[in-house]
């Protein structure tokens, strides 16, 4: 009789198990990319700059076209405002995104941000915690990308080290191209392969 139970047990764990493979899951992401045009911590005309951004972002409930994200490992790829070069890292943003009325939405986020700032070849400020809080609002153009226009301010909070340099707080102001991709993620087994391809693929 217990043989019988162990049995069954044994059968059915089996079936959950090749089931599970053969399950897969969604995947809900944005890409942003784009420039912006940025003013240090005094207006002035020789305290302008400007910087190329680029960041992914996974949404937490992926079954929903608009709600809470995330993102990680966030870093400018170009950024300069008044002679100063931004070394600014973001180690997790959170956001909540969502189409209001019509293609017309709205984009909330904040991250931590660590940096530094770099004279030349002289780096000051060389670790300092501040908060980037976004507020964008876009025009969804297609379910392929939509158009962003956002304003980014970034807080210093805290310098650890360093001598003083300006820009510790600057402000920009963003255009995003935002590049929009739903996925299946399939399951499969350790021994799979893939599918021949067809002639020309």
């Amino acid at each position: 009789m217990r043989r019988r139970i162990l049995i069954g047990a044994l059968c059915l764990l089996a079936a959950a198990l090749a089931a599970q493979q053969n399950q897969g899951s969604y995947s809900r992401s944005i890409t942003k990319v784009g420039g912006a045009f940025t003013v240090g911590d005094t207006f002035a005309m020789d305290n302008l700059g400007g910087g190329l951004a680029s960041m992914t972002f996974s949404f937490i409930d992926p079954d929903a076209i608009g709600g809470f994200y995330y993102g990680l490992g966030g870093r400018d790829i170009f950024h300069t405002v008044g002679g100063v070069t931004i070394g600014d890292i973001r180690p997790v943003t959170i956001g909540w995104r969502k189409e209001a009325a019509g293609p017309l939405g709205f984009d909330l986020s904040l991250s931590p941000v660590l940096g530094s700032r770099i004279v030349g070849n002289t780096i000051f400020g060389k670790f300092f915690i501040g908060l980037k809080p976004m507020v964008g609002a876009f025009f969804a153009y297609n379910e392929n990308f939509d158009i962003e226009l956002a304003y980014e301010p970034v807080i210093n909070l805290y310098t650890f080290a360093g001598e003083e340099v300006r820009n510790k707080t600057y402000h920009d102001l963003s255009l995003y191209v935002v590049l929009k991709k739903f996925s299946l993620i399939q399951r499969l087994g350790w021994n799979s392969r893939r599918a021949p391809r067809a002639a020309g693929e």
